[in-house]
């Protein structure tokens, strides 16, 4: 069934009636146009006038009296409604139906068609509830956009970021570890151990923008603030950098091997200024949805996150402001970011100003986001310091034997066979380098008594210098040419004949 509604229909049948009963014959006046008219397939519609709406701010208007459809509630097929204004839309206004099931609710909102001679506008619903036309001024909110941008831009850089804190800060500096940065206030961090000794470095943006930070040598634990879920943005970030959001803290894994070091690096990047416009939009976008009243309960990390999840915003990163308004900011992405409150902010985006304006921005957010976005922290782990200790014990080869004090004094015996002594000499150890591993020292020959030296080469003399080695549990003495292993080397017949 279909139903068609007019408001006044009621006081023309009442007025033909006083006229009949009055004796009157001539016709009575045709009935005025209708206010509203619905079609709603199978319900039989009723429709009160509430009278003149209020709109939530001065920042828009209504167009027209707000009015109650009924049978309220969903309807079994899309209803049409299409209402009569005493006086044209505007030029220059945009204009939504905002709803809403009852006065303490929250408005939502409908798009509209807008008839040629923009005297009437017609929508559709698949429910009934409280309705009415709402408008508001392109140009002007074009404008507050620009003007909410550039103080997003011109507000200042830091952002009051609290400092993070870190477990056994003094004990994490210990067995060779040492932190060093920059000293500007990029970034605040610190550097801390669990109960196991395993370091963690926490790092905070202290910057109004997000930050891209490569981080040699360091695995990211944890970042608060999962924009876009970084998996998806990390395949558009060269080299796998971590976003630090604005006041976020992301957690490193500082465990480092002893003699490397790893550091921390934010820099000027492509992608770190796309995201900064985007976010300086998103927040622009918010204050203007507040001046209409309809910011509530909207979030922007929220809008970032979702925006980040479109493959198209994604592909946009970094290719400039012209790439940044159709990948991230067209009306499609406007909805699907903020739902039904899009429709107040998609002809802003779309309007011709906004892309030229932002084209004129870019280099405002490229000179803000250069030099002020650098900063570095090194953390560096110490090689054990190296000592005679490495060497120190006894070592053996076949027919042969070096003993190694832990001050580094060595005596050194040399035969052949079980019972020809070839070469006794005794050498003091200096400057070792390196670890248990793979080590090294000078030796320096102090003594030497030769019992059956037969080799071409020269027998070694008091004061003769050269470099013993330790690997792997097998020392090489240079100056007798022998090998001397440990107990287990020995075992394995390393040090043989």
């Amino acid at each position: 069934m279909v139903g068609t509604v007019y408001v006044r229909r009621r006081m023309a049948i009442a007025v033909c009636v006083l006229l009949v009963l009055s004796g009157c014959t001539e016709a009575p006046p045709p009935a005025p146009e209708p206010v509203i008219e619905v079609v709603a397939p199978g319900v039989e519609v009723t429709t009160r006038d509430l009278g003149v709406a209020t709109a939530p701010t001065p920042e828009v208007h209504f167009l027209s009296n707000l009015y109650e459809l009924s049978p309220p509630g969903p309807l079994p097929s899309p209803a049409t409604a299409t209402i009569r204004l005493q006086n044209p839309v505007p030029e220059g206004d945009v204009v939504v139906v905002a709803r809403r099931p009852t006065s303490a609710d929250e408005w939502e909102y409908l798009p509209v068609t807008v008839a040629q001679d923009r005297a009437s506008v017609s929508f559709t619903t698949d429910h009934f509830s409280e309705f009415g036309l709402l408008g508001f001024d392109l140009g002007k909110a074009i404008d507050a956009f620009k003007r909410d941008f550039i103080d997003g831009l011109t507000g200042g850089l830091t952002q009051t970021a609290d400092k993070p804190t870190c477990d056994n800060e003094q004990p994490a500096r210990g067995d060779g570890y040492s932190i060093t940065s920059d000293s500007k206030d990029t970034l605040f961090w610190c550097l801390g151990a669990d109960n196991a000794g395993h370091r963690v470095l926490k790092v905070t943006n202290n910057r109004r923008y997000p930050l891209l930070a490569s981080h040699r040598g360091m695995d990211v634990i944890d970042n608060a603030i999962d924009w876009g879920q970084l998996s998806s943005l990390s395949r558009v970030i060269a080299g796998d950098k971590a976003v630090i959001a604005p006041s976020g803290t992301v957690v490193f894994n500082a465990d480092l091997s002893p003699g490397t070091s790893a550091r921390i690096t934010t820099e000027a990047d492509v992608i770190g200024q796309s995201l900064y416009a985007l976010q300086t939009g998103v927040i622009a976008l918010l204050q203007i949805l507040t001046r209409f009243g309809a910011g509530s309960g909207v979030k922007a990390i929220d809008i970032f996150n979702k925006m980040l999840q479109s493959p198209s915003c994604l592909a946009s990163l970094g290719k400039g402001s012209g790439a940044m308004i159709s990948g991230c900011l067209d009306a499609k992405q406007i909805m699907d970011a903020f739902g039904y409150k899009g429709l107040l902010l998609a002809p802003v985006m779309v309007a011709g100003p906004i892309v030229a304006f932002f084209n004129s921005q870019w280099n405002a957010i490229v000179d803000q986001f250069n030099g002020n976005s650098i900063y570095r922290i090194e953390v560096v782990r110490a090689k054990p310091a190296a000592s005679f200790a490495i060497f120190a014990g006894d070592w053996i080869g076949h027919t042969r034997s070096l003993t190694i004090t832990a001050d580094g004094r060595a005596a050194e015996h040399v035969g052949s066979g079980c019972c020809h002594p070839v070469i006794d000499l005794t050498f003091t150890l200096s400057n070792p380098q390196g670890g248990p591993g793979a080590a090294t020292a000078t030796i320096t020959v102090t003594s030497v008594q030769l019992h059956d030296w037969s080799r071409s080469d020269p027998a070694p003399k008091v004061g003769q210098t050269a470099t013993i080695k330790l690997a792997d549990g097998v020392v090489t003495e240079p100056l007798s040419g022998g090998t001397y292993c440990d107990h287990v080397r020995q075992l394995a017949g390393v040090c043989g004949a």
